[in-house]
């Protein structure tokens, strides 16, 4: 018994060693890799750190003011070229831009078109028969004279009667053309001036 009880306790404390022999080149492999990983991360440190000597190179965000300047260039300037156009010679039409552009736009002629006849036959309505809110010398024929409840409303009627009968084809754009229909005793001076709105407008 007793020596059965010996060989038991020499196989326990062989296997123990054993076992203890794995358990601590497990533990030092873990560890091993642990310091490998962390020399690596340490490495990968030092090679972004050794990286501050070298330029850096920042993208600058717009100023504000450059992005003012953009809205401003992608907008419709059309209307504030026409409102400070009129703004200028001290128009009553100066409060109807947008509507101007936007019935040019709806009949499809070149939204010049209502502010330089405006200027050439009316001085953009500052000498009109009164009452009338005719700036166009639209049906004014000595005495006769076409009359509108306001500026609003001339303009409405007005603009499709510019795109049905004068400014289509080769009328949509030249000044001499539209003239031929629009008043033919002129001499060439309406389509002169007309022309020379068009530039100022431009």
């Amino acid at each position: 018994m007793y020596k059965k009880s010996v060989i038991l306790l020499v196989l326990f404390l062989g296997l123990s060693e054993i076992i203890f022999a794995i358990n601590s080149k497990i533990v030092d492999g873990s560890q091993n890799s642990v310091l490998s990983l962390a020399t690596q991360n340490d490495e990968d440190s030092q090679i972004s750190i050794s990286n501050f000597d070298d330029p850096i190179i920042f993208a600058a965000l717009p100023s504000f003011d450059q992005q003012i300047q953009t809205s401003i260039k992608t907008a419709d300037a059309r209307p504030e070229i026409i409102r400070q156009y009129l703004y200028k010679y001290g128009s009553p039409l100066e409060p109807y831009s947008d509507l101007i552009v936007k019935l040019s736009d709806q009949y499809n002629f070149d939204y010049r078109w209502l502010v330089a006849i405006a200027q050439q036959e009316s001085g953009l309505c500052l000498h009109i028969p009164e009452n009338s809110y005719n700036c166009w010398g639209w049906g004014i024929y000595g005495d006769k004279v076409t009359r509108f409840d306001s500026f609003e409303d001339a303009l409405r009627r007005i603009a499709p009667q510019f795109t049905t009968i004068f400014l289509k084809g080769n009328h949509s754009k030249d000044p001499l053309e539209v003239m031929k229909t629009y008043t033919p005793p002129s001499d060439g001076s309406w389509a002169e001036g007309v022309s020379t709105f068009f530039d100022n407008l431009d």
